[in-house]
């Protein structure tokens, strides 16, 4: 906790900076007035302007300090009991938190009313009318609602797995707002909505660490703790930053407009913020960190109200939906061959193969052992998803439902199963266990692990029967609602989509043929249930699919109007039969590991009772030969089983 004295010192400089910065955010919203008029918004409220700019700014604070308190809480928290009954351990993430979700309801109205170009007053009035009047209202609304739930864990659990899981919401709180703005507007925008959502996250981790550090107070053991994940983060963002950048300014000079001045003035900022954050730690790199991360926030959140050149050049439908131009038709040599680069699925797959291999060369290091076998499968599984996010399938995937179902279902079924026989869960456990053996005094990346595994909403949300019921019925909400199309008119859309079955394959697949041992784990019998009553489920959805007469995401294949689809229900009814075979075949394979690692569990066990066995019979002979012994009068000596004479 901050010593008394510390936080006297801390407090006033925290919040002179919170205003300094919103001040600096209402400048930048006066310069709404100056900027292009667009479409609907001929003549922007000034005061909607400022207000947005201002909430909008103070909103990233807010959120950037409920993660700093969660980080306090949770990785930088004096070891104690994993149970806190007087539930103080998250009461400053609760304060956060609740502001948090407030700046978030009123930036729905200010977000209505600058969309539409009406007044403030206007938009509270008739507030139910413009709730889902853009994507980027929307998202507001969705932020508000994880602000909620985030205040109430911290508020009311007691375990240190939820707050652990309140962590990981606050971090995906960070998604909605920028991948709905801005970014997603314009050729190229599949690039920039991706590079924008790792921005996002990257900045407000690594902020959030700048600000658990300054709130602490010297420490090295936290210092230690969050500087790596600070320069991973900083430097993420930066990147991101400039892919943003280059997409908003349509070729423009970086310079050449209030946008991108403030941009450049954002990538300056975080350029010494990743340099800085290099620096030995003392409470000047510590003050200057922070400034550059006050800069960093203030632009992020104010600059919203300027106008990118993108958004001046106009646009296609196939632009509009996809950011790029409808290519040629395809030929397999085109969809095998390298395409147009999907950049989010590209890095996450390279920091899913990054950290695996970290984390084997700390367990190695340690002395320990990992499978090779482990190490294949895990890097197989996201050199095939870094093959298709480069290869010209993924592109066609896009704007083609029969190759969008190829794409998913190898996302579903094929890359999860070989995920899961890499056991992740387990390779954390060994090599967090490493950093834990250095008692500095805090719950480490262990302790927060495991507590959050054995948290009992966990158990309930992420177990077995919870992944059985998301993997089955995901298909059917999905593809036979209007969310399939809905999802499709956006690049976050599509990308959430494919993560979303991703994620679903990976929980099913973890608890049928996963080697990792879980706290909610089934006996193989329970196992091969789960494989047989998934199967005809999957099948009833392909013939569904080959066979309706109405066409699923119809408006929007119909907007592309893609000139090689002469007939929508015949790419439909080819996509039910990729949907068929693909899923059959690598269920099959899952339905066959499952039973040979059942007859080798078998074959264990069977070994252990033979030695158990073994042992007793040992022990029942030598009391045998004792008692005879002992009736012969014979003088009894010590039974040694290593020298049966």
């Amino acid at each position: 906790m901050t010593h008394p004295i510390r936080a006297r010192a801390t407090g006033p400089l925290l919040v002179a900076t919170s205003v300094v910065m919103a001040a600096i955010a209402a400048m930048i919203g006066r310069l709404r007035s100056f900027e292009p008029r667009l479409l609907g918004r001929e003549t922007p409220d000034l005061l909607t302007s400022v207000l947005h700019a201002v909430v909008g700014t103070l909103f990233w604070a807010t959120l950037t300090w409920t993660l700093a308190e969660l980080f306090r809480a949770t990785l930088c928290s004096p070891h104690r009991d994993t149970v806190d009954r007087t539930r103080t351990r998250g009461r400053r993430a609760w304060l956060a938190a609740q502001m948090w979700a407030l700046l978030a309801l009123l930036m729905i109205p200010l977000e209505s009313a600058d969309s539409a170009g009406l007044t403030f007053e206007q938009a509270i009035l008739d507030i139910p009318t413009y709730l889902s009047s853009t994507p980027s209202v929307t998202a507001w609304l969705v932020v508000a609602v994880l602000g909620l739930v985030v205040a109430l864990l911290a508020l009311l659990t007691t375990h240190l797995g939820g707050l652990v899981m309140a962590t990981l919401v606050t971090i995906l709180a960070a998604l909605p707002i920028p991948v709905t703005g801005a970014i997603s507007v314009g050729l190229n925008h599949d690039f920039a909505t991706d590079s924008g959502a790792l921005a996002a996250v990257g900045m407000t981790i690594a902020a959030a660490c700048v600000l658990a550090e300054v709130l602490t107070g010297p420490s090295p053991a936290i210092s230690n703790r969050l500087a790596w994940l600070e320069r991973l983060g900083a430097l993420i963002s930066l990147a991101g930053g400039i892919v943003v950048t280059w997409q908003g300014q349509a070729g423009h000079s970086w310079l050449s407009d209030r946008w991108g001045v403030a941009r450049v003035v954002l990538l300056i900022a975080a350029t010494v913020w990743v340099a800085a954050s290099w620096l030995p730690r003392s409470r000047i790199s510590g003050w200057l960190r922070l400034a550059m991360v006050a800069i960093v926030v203030t632009v992020t959140g104010a600059s919203t109200q300027l106008i990118p050149p993108r958004y001046l050049v106009g646009q296609t439908p196939a632009v509009n939906y996809l950011g790029y131009e409808l290519p040629s038709a395809p030929t397999t040599g085109v969809l095998l061959a390298p395409g147009r680069p999907n950049i989010g699925f590209w890095v996450l797959s390279m920091l899913g193969i990054a950290g695996y291999l970290v984390a084997v060369t700390i367990v190695k290091r340690r002395g320990g052992a990992w499978s090779s076998a482990r190490i294949g499968s895990w890097i197989g599984a996201w050199v095939i998803v870094i093959y298709l996010a480069s290869a010209g399938l993924w592109e066609y995937s896009s704007m083609q439902f029969s190759w969008h179902m190829l794409v998913h279902m190898t996302f579903n079924m094929l890359i999860p199963a070989l995920l899961v026989l890499g056991a992740p869960v387990t390779l954390m456990r060994e090599a967090f266990r490493t950093g834990d053996q250095i008692d500095d005094g805090f719950n480490g990346p262990q302790d927060c692990l495991m507590a959050a595994l054995e948290w009992r909403p966990t158990k309930l949300l992420f177990g077995p029967f919870a992944a059985w019921i998301v993997f089955i019925a995901s298909f059917y909400v999905v593809y036979f609602t209007p969310i399939f199309g809905y999802l499709m008119r956006y690049h976050w859309g599509h990308q959430w989509m494919l993560l979303h079955f991703l994620m679903a394959g990976f929980m099913l697949f973890e608890y049928v043929i996963g080697l990792d041992d879980l706290p909610a784990s089934l006996p193989h019998i329970g196992r091969l249930g789960f494989v047989i009553t998934a199967m005809p489920f999957h099948s009833f959805f392909a013939v569904i699919t080959m066979n309706a007469h109405q066409v699923i995401g119809k408006e929007f294949y119909q907007a592309l109007s893609i000139p090689w689809v002469a007939n929508l229900r015949d790419d439909q009814n080819l996509g039910g039969q990729i949907t068929w075979a693909t899923g059959e075949i690598p269920m099959a394979l899952v339905l066959i590991a499952l039973c040979v690692q059942w007859f080798m569990a078998d074959r264990r066990d069977q070994r252990r009772v033979d030695a158990s066995e073994d042992a007793t019979l040992d022990e029942s002979l030598a009391a045998y030969n004792d008692m005879l012994a002992r009736m012969a009068g014979q003088e009894i000596k010590p039974h040694n089983p290593e020298n049966p004479s």
